[in-house]
């Protein structure tokens, strides 16, 4: 089961829940302030490595992960 955002209309807090695939927030009211029907909305996410600005997650400047140098490992 997928983990979606919902934001409630009333308040503006975002949450999340675990729900069924499709989920529209049609059963779910915000558990901050109460009110029904919550809208779905878009997640943002956070990425690492070299190009999600976290260039000491990689060994060296090859490109290679700790385990190996040879830069095309799939770990």
């Amino acid at each position: 089961m997928p983990v979606y955002e919902f934001k409630c209309a009333e308040c503006e807090s975002r949450f999340e829940r675990l729900c069924q695939i499709g989920e529209t927030g049609q059963n779910l009211s915000c558990p901050k302030c109460g009110k029904p029907e919550p809208y779905r909305v878009m997640s943002s996410f956070g990425t690492g490595g070299k190009n999600g600005g976290d260039s000491d997650s990689f060994a060296g400047s090859s490109g290679g992960c700790a385990g190996c140098s040879s830069g095309s490992c799939a770990t």
